[in-house]
């Protein structure tokens, strides 16, 4: 249930606790009910984070705005211009100061929701340098006067945007953070091997990021985060190694990419059945050579440029997502095939350079805007990694 730690051993008062309740009842279910309960879900949220705010029950209200957040930009939800209301919200809160004496719980919950705001606000050119500064400033203190070690895997967010902008002392900054906490009620993998394999590559570290790579794909973690196993979906050594190359490819770090890409290019040859649902993935099969799945392949790119048009994938997943398309597309025609049906803005039969060239304008277009937002992003620099990685040299 979606905001399952609250109920009648909690809230007093009467209005709000039939809110909760309805809520929790609409997400009983696994995710795919909630997210097909999302047109009368989202509303219910959004009406107990006011009725929490019009009764001070700061405990409720900061728990499901972070529930809130986090739910609206679940990909079987989708609804950015929420999030943008919420980041809202939150900023007017804590210029009035709302929230300051408040519980443990609440405190931990008004970390949290800083840092999912950071993390969202990181992926759109409508945020521009000021406004990500304000909010880094915004969560710094947050996390200085609530956070515990709950909030632990909120630091992600920090590393996140030290990757992003090439931060090196934001990184260490993070780096710190996660290297000396326990994460009891995190998953191991996602909040700690994720983010340092990344702080890794950005300082050139390449062996401690192979090393703990295949430490966590061989279970070679700490008992007491076994657990993690059970549910994390990025545990396998085909993601976590892929997790390297794609941060090399992001960084620009092409030389690196080559040696890895080498030594792991095995595991990207296998043509057995697999989901082909991971861009990043189909890549560097196309890379290795292996494009016995090449029709669901082009489903792939046609399905991520829909996300694009639709706005159902942030802008910088869509540039992301279309300068490995303008890669593929290259290397597939390297590989002889000339034309391939698309569906793009239009359906019809496409040369292989006319989509490449098509997914190029669209990250070229995404990448100014970041730009001219954000002043360390440095499309030009981004772009060229990804060429100097896919399509120079990676296969000799």
């Amino acid at each position: 249930m979606i905001l399952n730690a609250l109920g009648k051993k909690n809230i007093s008062d009467e209005k709000l606790l039939q809110l909760i309740e309805q809520a929790n009842h609409l997400t009983q279910g696994g995710y795919n009910d909630w997210d097909n309960n999302a047109e009368t879900l989202t509303p219910v949220l959004q009406k107990i984070l006011l009725r929490s705010r019009e009764v001070q029950d700061w405990q409720a209200y900061f728990y499901t705005m972070s529930r809130l957040q986090w739910y609206v930009l679940r990909s079987g939800v989708n609804q950015p211009s929420i999030a943008f209301q919420i980041a809202e919200l939150f900023h007017q809160d804590y210029q009035q100061h709302i929230g300051e004496n408040i519980s443990r719980f609440a405190g931990e919950f008004r970390v949290n929701i800083a840092a999912e705001i950071l993390d969202f606000y990181a992926c759109y050119p409508q945020i521009d340098d000021a406004k990500l500064t304000q909010m880094l400033e915004i969560y710094r203190d947050c996390a200085a006067r609530f956070g515990s070690n709950w909030n632990n895997g909120d630091y992600t967010a920090l590393m996140t945007l030290a990757l992003l902008h090439k931060d090196q002392a934001m990184a260490e900054e993070a780096a710190e953070r996660l290297q000396h906490v326990p994460y009891q009620n995190w998953c191991y993998i996602c909040t700690y091997v994720w983010p340092m394999l990344g702080y890794y590559v950005l300082e050139d570290d390449f062996e401690s990021a192979k090393t703990l790579a295949l430490q966590a794909a061989k279970r070679q973690i700490p008992v007491k985060y076994q657990w993690c196993y059970q549910k994390c979906q990025q545990a396998d050594e085909k993601s976590l190694l892929g997790r390297i190359l794609q941060c090399c490819m992001k960084l620009g770090n092409a030389e690196q990419f080559h040696q890895f890409f080498q030594e792991w290019k095995w595991i990207y040859q296998d043509p057995q059945e697999r989901e082909i649902d991971e861009t990043y993935d189909e890549l560097f099969h196309a890379l290795a050579g292996e494009w016995s799945h090449l029709e669901k392949q082009l489903a792939l790119a046609q399905q991520d440029d829909r996300k694009r048009r639709d706005q159902r994938d942030t802008p910088l997943d869509s540039l992301y997502w279309s300068l490995c398309w303008f890669c593929f597309f290259q290397l597939l025609e390297r590989n002889g095939v000339e034309h391939v049906h698309l569906e793009l803005d239009e359906a019809r039969e496409w040369s292989c350079k006319e989509a490449a060239a098509y997914f190029e304008r669209q990250a070229d277009e995404i990448g100014a805007q970041m730009d001219r937002a954000r002043a360390r992003f440095g499309y030009a620099d981004r772009k060229n990694g990804y060429i100097a990685c896919i399509l120079e040299g990676a296969t000799e």
